[in-house]
């Protein structure tokens, strides 16, 4: 049994951080019904005329480019896919049918989107009283920046994260990765959870307004606290800590290849000593932790001369084996390749119908009793249309005939 079992989803959400929670939903055991629409596929399908990516060039099965993207296929396990043209009155009461049989209706549209739809949540409660309605946008529902669209990208600096990532001598950075996005749908899915808490417990539904700017703030509260009762700004400090020294990637021998040190007490520094055998011990500049805060530089790059020699991955474990805080730094295939991620099924093999097996992303953390899984992968554009439309509504044959005709509904994009 799983921890949401008997939990359904309508999820009118795209790209990364509604289609995000969503899965989470999805891989706690709730039953995920995406909506899109064949007149725009999901942007994270990528267009309808997009080529088949280089990858599956030669996978006989990669027919269709919009249901090949690595990027879809990461965030949507576990669910089913139907579309529907909420532009038409005729699409918008098809989801307005579907209300009735959903616990929990998602969106990350832009504040305003859902209720000119018909779909807002005083809609949603008139059809469903004790419906749980979440809207993920970028600065939220109400307040000064409401009105105001935005993506991961704008939402670091707006949430203070770009002010601190950098180097000290340096401009202020972007992660580079829309890291929002998924920390947002984190969030998202906790704040789902907890609805429906409550609901099991009072009868009530609720409407859940999750800004992605105030849900990424909370990861720089420190900074803003030490600003708001000190007046002092919190300077870019690289990899380095604000308390320990070292701390920081070093070159590894090779081309791109970085480990990551650091030590948080004197005997994690003396560890480290006795095994590069360098003498740093004996050194004046390094002889505390305060000593080695005040010398980082020349810290650095002694380590970095040493590191530099070694092979990332063993110098890591013999690191690790003698209590040192070390680890190598990975990029998007080693991570997929790491046998601790795989171990704990962090990373699965997924095996898609179109773009056949691939290593994914999957479940981010372990319940004891109540254990996620991935049950199937990623869907394909309009795949579940039909069955979803003839089991929730009624629709037969012919008129499913009439809606796909009409792109109302279907697969792929309108003829």
């Amino acid at each position: 049994m799983t921890a949401l079992d008997g939990v359904r989803v309508l999820a009118a959400t795209q790209a990364w951080s509604g289609t995000f929670a969503t899965e989470l939903l999805a891989l706690s055991g709730a039953e995920v019904i995406q909506v899109e629409a064949r007149q725009r596929p999901d942007v994270w399908r990528m267009g309808f005329d997009s080529p088949v990516p280089d990858a599956l060039q030669s996978v006989t099965s990669a027919r269709n480019a919009w249901n090949c993207s690595g990027f879809y296929n990461s965030v949507n396990l576990n669910k089913r896919a139907i579309t529907l043209d909420l532009k038409a009155d005729e699409g918008v009461e098809l989801f307005r049918g579907l209300v009735p049989s959903a616990d929990i209706v998602v969106d990350n549209f832009a504040p305003g989107v859902m209720d000119r739809l018909g779909l807002g949540y005083e809609a949603l409660r008139e059809i469903r009283p004790d419906v749980i309605a979440c809207s993920i946008s970028a600065f939220g529902a109400s307040g000064p920046y409401e009105r105001f669209i935005g993506i991961g990208g704008t939402v670091e600096p707006a949430a203070g994260m770009s002010a601190l990532l950098g180097y000290e001598d340096g401009q202020p950075l972007n992660s580079g990765a829309m890291y929002p996005d998924p920390v947002s749908g984190y969030y998202g899915f906790a704040a789902i959870v907890t609805a429906l808490f409550h609901r099991l417990r009072t009868g009530e539904g609720q409407f859940v307004d999750v800004s992605m700017m105030e849900s990424n703030h909370t990861l720089v509260g420190d900074a803003t606290l030490q600003y708001a009762l000190t007046g002092a700004l919190r300077p870019r400090l690289g990899n380095r800590s604000l308390s320990f020294a070292p701390h920081g990637i070093y070159p590894a021998r090779g081309e791109e290849r970085w480990i990551a040190i650091a030590t948080e007490d004197e005997s994690q520094w003396s560890a480290l000593c006795a095994i590069a055998g360098r003498g740093w011990e004996d050194d004046g500049r390094f002889t505390s932790n305060e000593a080695r805060r005040a010398n980082e530089v020349a810290l650095d790059e002694a380590i970095a001369e040493w590191t530099a020699q070694h092979d990332r991955d063993a110098l890591a474990e013999w690191l690790g084996g003698a209590g040192v805080i070390a680890a190598p730094v990975l990029d998007a295939i080693g991570v997929a390749h790491d046998l601790v991620f795989a171990e704990r099924g962090v990373i699965q093999e997924v095996a898609h119908s179109e773009a056949g097996p691939w290593r994914q992303a999957a479940v981010p953390y372990r319940f004891s009793q109540t254990p996620m899984e991935v049950t199937g992968p990623s869907p394909l554009h309009g795949e579940h249309s039909r069955e979803v439309l003839r089991e929730f509504l009624g629709v037969d044959d012919a008129q499913y005939a009439d809606l796909e005709a009409r792109a109302i509904t279907g697969m792929g994009p309108p003829d």
